[in-house]
């Protein structure tokens, strides 16, 4: 008695095999034959009687294999092959000619439009056989095709949802700090998503703080790894907790939430618009410069701060640095995204962004910096770019 499952399968198998075969034959007999052998292998035959017909079908029918007549009326089979190629599909369909002319020159033109020919008079046997192998090459052509439409099925699955989680973050930060004449910030992502994260606040006593932190890589990753730090920094920042307080909480939320294989560099900067006192913690990213009034660097803070995640709660140093600042001078922060361009090393990026800001007004600095990152400024980035500026000339010295 047989297998009920193993017919099944058998049965699963013919029906994935089952392909669409387009004939063109003027005569009968062999028309009959040929599709009765494909009735045989569980095919379909669309049949036609000369190669007009049989690009009218090809376009109409989208067929799986071509077979072609070479001698037929109103439309020979080389004709019907040449019209076939140009049409949509047709330049990659299995072809094949059915032919009785046996001159080695003609096979030889045959064979520059068609994948195989198959002498008349038809032998059944040798035609299963040839048929055979081209079924096999079309089926893995379909399996290739479905996942090629499963993959892009994906891709815009994970498009869709990269845009709804880049749209939710975006208003996310919204509702923080905007940018205003004081303090001017942008972010650049490299992907969908940035793995830089920039925040600004005010404290109850009217301080100016600001965040820039950089995950390491970018994109979806490297966003899900900043996102902790947005209300810890927030609800920190509202609650006039000091920086060395939002630091070790920040630390500590990342230890308790991220692999170990990841961390975050950051800098955190408050300054009191009154007295213009600066503090400063930078784990990680390129120095903080504070410029002059004619844009020259004054001051480099460089990092002296593992980044974020890499210490544990004991052993992280949250030390601030302290700073006089004098009224018309500007605090700008950068994440090393900016000074990568073009592959350099951080030294020489760092030397072509204080020359862009060296003799620049006051106005047009972060303007400078901003351009640089626009098509046509000669660089190219290969990282999210964040930037921060604060200017001192522009603090309101009233609490927010």
């Amino acid at each position: 008695m047989s297998d009920p499952s193993s017919s099944s399968a058998n049965h699963a198998e013919t029906f994935a095999l089952s392909l669409r075969v387009l004939i063109a034959e003027d005569n009968r007999i062999n028309r009959l034959m040929v599709c009765e052998c494909l009735k045989r292998s569980g095919h379909t035959a669309i049949v036609a009687e000369n190669g007009a017909e049989a690009v009218e079908l090809f376009a109409a029918e989208n067929p799986d294999v071509v077979l072609l007549d070479i001698v037929m009326p109103v439309m020979d089979g080389l004709e019907a092959a040449r019209k076939i190629r140009t049409l949509p599909g047709g330049a990659t369909i299995p072809l094949l000619f059915l032919s009785a002319v046996d001159d080695e020159p003609s096979k030889l033109a045959s064979l520059k439009l068609a994948d195989d020919f198959i002498a008349k008079p038809i032998e059944p046997k040798l035609l299963a056989a040839k048929l055979s192998a081209f079924f096999r090459q079309v089926h893995l052509q379909h399996q290739l095709q479905e996942q090629v439409k499963q993959t892009q099925s994906a891709l815009e699955i994970l498009k869709e949802e990269n845009e709804l989680g880049a749209y939710v973050l975006d208003r996310m930060l919204q509702s923080a700090f905007q940018a205003d004449d004081c303090v001017r910030f942008l972010n650049r992502a490299a992907a969908n998503f940035s793995g830089d994260l920039v925040l600004y606040s005010r404290s109850p006593a009217g301080h100016y703080i600001v965040l820039l932190a950089d995950a390491i890589g970018h994109g979806i990753a490297a966003a899900f790894n900043v996102f902790p730090l947005m209300s810890i920094f927030t609800a920190m920042t509202r609650k006039g907790n000091g920086l060395d307080t939002i630091v070790r909480q920040m630390n500590l939320s990342l230890r308790n939430l991220m692999p170990v294989d990841r961390f975050i560099s950051a800098a955190i900067v408050s300054i009191d618009p009154v007295t213009l006192k600066m503090e400063l913690w930078n784990g990680g990213l390129p120095p903080i410069l504070v410029l002059d009034a004619k844009g020259r660097t004054k001051h480099r803070f460089e990092s002296s701060h593992l980044p974020l995640r890499l210490a544990t709660d004991d052993e992280i140093d949250c030390s601030l640095i302290q700073h006089q600042l004098r009224r018309g001078e500007e605090v700008m922060l950068f994440s090393d995204g900016l000074l990568e361009a073009n592959r350099e090393s951080t030294q020489v990026g760092l030397e072509r962004v204080e020359a862009l800001l060296c003799g620049k007004t006051e106005d047009t600095r972060f303007d400078t910096l901003a351009a640089s990152l626009e098509p046509g400024s000669g660089l190219v980035f290969h990282d999210d770019v964040s930037l921060i500026s604060v200017r001192t000339s522009r603090m309101s010295q009233g609490q927010n």
